[in-house]
Parts: C-alpha cells; structure tokens; sequence
C-alpha cells in the first residue's frame, strides 16, 4: 500500500509539474521579432504571411502573443494576409516608460510609426479591449491610413471618462444601472463551486497572471493618459472607414459596443453569444466573422 502510495504521489508531482511547464510556456514564450524606435521607444512586433497588411493591437496587462497568438487569431489571419502584431509600450519586449506623458497619444502614434517603419501606406486594423479604443482614436485622427478597422471587445462612452469605465470582467450593466461587485468568497468549498467563487477565483488568477506579466509602475502611468483616447460622437457619425465591432454579450463592455454601434457609420455589428472579455478571442464566431470581414475589405484585384 505505502509503495502505491509512494508511486500515486510521485505522478501526481510529475503531472503537476508538466502542468507548470506548459502554463509557464503559455504566459512567456513569446514569438520570434524585432524592434523598431518609436521616438525614443523600442516597440516590439512580429510579421508574418503574406497579403494586405492587418495590425493587431492588444489589451491592457497582456502582449501580441497573449492576445492574440495563444487563441488562434494570428495563424486564421496570416493564411490570407501578412499579420503584423506588436507589444504597445509599458507592455512585453517593448520598452517601458513610467512618465504618462509617454502614453495617450503616443500610443496612436506608435501605429502610424510602425506603419511607416514598414513602408506600409494603409493597413487593415484589429484592436482588443485597450487596443480597440487605440483602434477607434486611430479611424478618427489618422482615417487615411486605415483601410479597415475591426473594434473588438471595446465601444464608446461620451459622459464617462475611460479610465471610470465599467470593469469588462464584470457582468455588463445597462446605463444608469449600478453593478453589484462579486463578493469575496472566504474559505473552502466542495465542487461544483457557486459562479460567485469561480469568479473571485478568476480574477485572482487574472491579477496573478497581470503582475508576473506587467511593469505596474508603467501601466499606473499608461492608465493616467486613458482619457486622451476618447473620441467625439460626432467625429464616429462622420467616419468613413469600414469597421466592425465585435463583442461577447457577457462582456463588461457590452453597453459601450452597443452605443459605439448607435452612433458609428460604416460600422457592422457582430454580439456573440456566452462570449466574455476573457473568453471572446478563443471564440469560433470571433475569429471566423473577424476573418470573414477583413476578407471584405481587401481590395478588389484587377481584371
């Protein structure tokens, strides 16, 4: 009995171990690239395949690979066009200032850089959740350089500044509502556990994943240039560049996305069931209508 147990032991430790490896590969490894100066900034990015260039900008507390790559979207895309995702700065490889002079606009400017680094006129453009705010202020200021623009999991808010947004991780709350914070959940529970402790659960392991990932310092400083990012109802009812906005109904987000698709024109509109902020980019309805629409939009070839 002791020697089975011994043994029952031993897996277990081989197991969790092996579990251990592959999360750590997950969060870390990170995808062969470049950097490019992005005044006074190392930016890293990645390109790869061939076709219309497509940039994927990515949220807040995670990188290109994260974001992107690890759900599946990077290798949909680049099968049909030359996919070229990079880490925004206070993120990944790219460098880190802790001034928030640094950010705001910079962040806009730092696509139309990397645009310019790569000799690229106008390009297809993803963005999640931050990086779909950064997409939507970069159709408004720069549309001649946007062939397309795809805002996923983000949309707009006029009266409240970005950085009181509602928490995309909470359950969406319609305007005018309050939402009811998940409570704490104290001590040991037998499975299946109650949604309230999955959650608390979840953003723990979020947070944990956030700080290992993170220079907090930077992203404190990134966050105080958030309202910078906003962007006029007027300046959304006079775009010009197609665009679609993708959300999942379970997102925190839901409400901007639904006011974003009041008001924007040229814009599709595509909800996505039982989708959250987390869950979304992993979702086959993302990835295909994402695929689907760019396709759209490439430009037609000639006879």
């Amino acid at each position: 009995m002791k020697k089975k147990l011994l043994a029952a032991f031993a897996l277990l430790a081989v197991v969790c171990a092996a579990a251990a490896g592959a999360f750590s590969w997950l969060l870390l490894h990170r995808a062969p690239g470049e950097f490019f100066d992005s005044n006074g900034v190392p930016i890293y990015y990645t390109v790869e395949g061939t076709g219309e260039p497509v940039i994927l900008i990515h949220g807040v507390a995670a990188n290109a690979d994260l974001n992107w790559r690890r759900p599946g979207v990077t290798a949909m895309l680049a099968r049909d066009f030359q996919v070229i995702s990079f880490d925004l700065r206070g993120h990944g490889r790219s460098g880190q200032p802790t001034d928030p002079s640094q950010y705001g606009a910079e962040l806009i400017e730092d696509v139309v850089r990397l645009m310019d680094h790569l000799h690229i006129d106008k390009a297809h453009v993803a963005g999640y959740s931050l990086g779909g705010f950064i997409a939507l202020k970069l159709v408004t200021i720069h549309p001649d350089r946007v062939r397309s623009a795809a805002i996923c999991a983000a949309g707009w808010s006029n009266a409240t500044a970005p950085s009181e947004l509602p928490s995309p991780y909470s359950a969406p709350v319609p305007p005018g509502e309050k939402n009811v914070k998940t409570p704490e959940v104290a001590g040991a529970s037998v499975l299946p556990l109650p949604a309230a402790t999955q959650k608390t659960l979840f953003h723990r392991v979020r947070n944990w994943v956030g700080d290992h990932i993170v220079n907090k310092t930077a992203i404190k400083a990134m966050k105080k240039s958030y309202a910078s990012l906003r962007v006029s109802e007027e300046s959304l009812r006079e775009n010009k560049v197609p665009s679609i906005c993708l959300i999942g109904k379970e997102d925190g987000f839901y409400y901007l996305a639904e006011a974003l698709h009041e008001r924007m024109a040229c814009m599709e509109y595509v909800r996505i069931e039982g989708a959250n902020h987390f869950t979304t980019p992993f979702s086959a309805t993302f990835k295909n209508s994402l695929h689907a629409f760019f396709m759209r939009q490439r430009t037609p070839l000639s006879p």
